[in-house]
């Protein structure tokens, strides 16, 4: 079962101002998490309820399941310092 994607304001602004080569690589990433949520290396955010985060290059993806299982958010994405500030 394949979930639906849908990318949240800050990870959207994130993905518009980065080059090609990360795109790429954080787009097949979040491709691949719609098939299979709950990746090895997925771990859950402390203080934050049903949020995971999942490690790509010095990126960090954080993201939810939403709906009964049926819609992947994709919270967030940055750098490792910054992807944690509010």
């Amino acid at each position: 079962m394949v979930l639906e994607i849908s990318i949240g304001p800050k990870a959207d602004r994130f993905l518009q101002g980065t080059d090609q080569q990360n795109f790429d690589r954080l787009s097949r990433k979040i491709r691949e998490l719609a098939s299979k949520p709950h990746p090895r290396g997925a771990k859950k955010i402390v203080g934050e309820e049903g949020v995971l985060r999942i490690r790509v290059g010095v990126h960090r993806i954080l993201y939810s399941i939403e709906n009964n299982n049926q819609i992947l958010l994709i919270v967030n994405i940055d750098k490792r310092s910054r992807v944690y500030k509010r």
